[in-house]
């Protein structure tokens, strides 16, 4: 899911208290609708249009009509200028508790239009000035996620904007698969933003949540006509599905068994779902072995005799970023007494992590594998929201998983424990 979760869910993401689901990770933004990574997430969005899109020549330098908004020659704070979207296209907080005059929602829509456009070519030209650069795949997702805030504004030319710039990204092979189909799920947020207008920035997600998501099902659906073998597309329908009423979860997880592209992972997820079962059972082992991104070996069943906090995070995650001391503190008290942590990173940029892990100094191994939500562990065992931290004992057995509270007292309890015979 690389440049999405990129979330996503995707510092890059505004921090908040609550738990990073996979629809919040995908499309990495916060001002508006967003759709899984950066960034999870998950997180969510539609398609452009449910009918075929007529692909132009693959084009993302900007045209001779399209103003150029200069930005600082150094990639680092030329993408910290592009970021700052996010900020730019929010309401007025107090909108939050009162509403709006109407002269005041007119003044806000004209600032969102041209806002919102000029922060689009600035993405542009991010891309075509530093085309190698580790944030390019989301400045590809900042274009349309601007430009579907200037449909909601009611400016007519960003829609034929977006289905230019979609269709261009979506036929240049040279890009990752799920870059251009993170481009093409985020674009369908046009539609829902042309129906809701203002109402976008007036009433707040929140309350246009349910719509949104049902939309989105049926986006997502639509997508998989041009990727029908996309893993990443098939985690958000699987995340939709999880999170479902009943009658649409079983649709859902019985679309996704009988998808032939689906991925097996997906569809043993959806398997769970329609059994009702989990793909881990607390009181059992867990499967987790792999090279870690320092090159230490990890395998958890060689780490029977300890007590293992198994942490799936990101660096995108404000609640993982907050939950981080109180690990760290942990692990420098209970270390010598057999405690360790295996930590499985959902984040989609290596260097990211890297930078990350060095100014924290945290000396735990850490999994990545690059593909954000659609990480190999956390779809094993149906990871869409994060921080998810779980708790193994000294048996190799999975005891806790809901770790975020009372962590040294559950740690201590574990250790004090003699390794046999198992807790009844």
């Amino acid at each position: 899911m690389s440049g999405q979760a990129k979330r996503t869910g995707l510092g890059r993401f505004a921090q908040s208290d609550k738990p990073m689901s996979v629809a919040a990770g995908f499309g990495r933004r916060t001002s508006g609708p967003i759709t899984q990574m950066s960034a999870v997430h998950i997180i969510t969005f539609l398609l452009l249009t449910t009918g075929a899109l007529v692909l132009e020549p693959p084009c993302l330098a900007q045209d001779k009509q399209t103003p150029r908004h200069p930005l600082p020659d150094d990639p680092a704070q030329a993408w910290a200028e592009v970021e700052k979207v996010h900020e730019a296209l929010r309401p007025p907080p107090d909108w939050r508790t009162r509403e709006p005059k109407a002269e005041e929602v007119a003044e806000f829509q004209k600032q969102v239009r041209e806002t919102a456009v000029s922060f689009a070519h600035k993405a542009r030209e991010f891309i075509e000035r530093f085309p190698t650069n580790e944030n390019v795949g989301d400045a590809r997702i900042t274009v349309v996620h601007a430009l579907t805030h200037a449909v909601a504004a009611g400016d007519a030319g960003a829609e034929k904007e977006i289905a230019a710039y979609v269709a261009s990204v979506v036929a240049d092979k040279s890009i990752p698969e799920d870059n251009r189909a993170g481009v093409l799920l985020y674009a369908g947020n046009a539609t829902f933003m042309k129906k809701v207008g203002m109402r976008l920035f007036t009433e707040g997600m929140s309350k246009l949540h349910g719509e949104f998501e049902t939309a989105s099902v049926e986006a997502t659906r639509a997508a998989l006509k041009q990727f029908p073998t996309n893993s990443m597309i098939y985690t958000m329908l699987v995340a939709y599905a999880q999170r479902s009423e009943p009658e649409r979860q079983k649709e859902l997880a019985t679309e996704i068994l009988n998808a032939p592209g689906a991925p097996p992972g997906a569809k043993a997820l959806a398997g769970h779902l329609l059994k009702g079962s989990r793909p881990y059972e607390v009181g059992k082992p867990l499967e987790i072995r792999f090279t870690a991104l320092d090159g230490r070996e990890v395998d958890l069943a060689k780490l029977r005799g300890k007590v293992v906090l198994v942490e799936f995070w990101s660096t995108s995650c404000g609640p993982c970023i907050a939950e981080m001391p109180a690990v760290k503190a942990a692990y420098e008290k209970f270390h010598e007494r057999g405690f360790e942590v295996v930590a499985i990173s959902l984040d989609d940029k290596e260097s990211a992590l890297r930078r990350f892990i060095n100014e924290k100094a945290l000396p735990w191994p850490q999994h990545f594998d690059g593909k954000g939500w659609a990480n190999k562990f956390a779809l094993q065992y149906g990871i869409f929201s994060i921080p998810t931290m779980w708790l193994v004992d000294k048996r190799g057995n999975l005891r806790v998983t809901d770790m975020r509270f009372d962590l040294e007292r559950r740690i201590k309890s574990l250790l004090d424990e003699q390794e046999s015979p198992a807790p009844k």
